[in-house]
């Protein structure tokens, strides 16, 4: 299973994620402004968005909205691969 180890939220609603064998993911989320709910709408607000975290090996919000290495793989940029 990939796991997420790192991730780092930036001011143009990308993330970029570190996974455990060295890859790092570049992702963008400014799809979240043409969604609604209860766990996306509080990620529209900046400071909210960068609140996220790793929960095992899960890009994590404290929304509960939440990312799969394996998501951030297919529809994500690859920044460099495995060391």
């Amino acid at each position: 299973m990939t796991k997420a180890v790192q991730v780092f939220a930036n001011d143009n609603y990308t993330i970029l994620v570190i996974l455990e064998d060295g890859r790092s993911v570049e992702f963008d989320l400014n799809y979240i402004n043409q969604e609604s709910g209860p766990v996306v709408d509080p990620l529209k607000v900046l400071s909210e968005f960068k609140k996220v975290f790793i929960r095992n090996g899960i890009v994590t919000w404290p929304t509960g909205y939440d990312i799969d290495p394996y998501y951030l793989l297919e529809q994500g940029i690859l920044k460099s691969k495995s060391a």
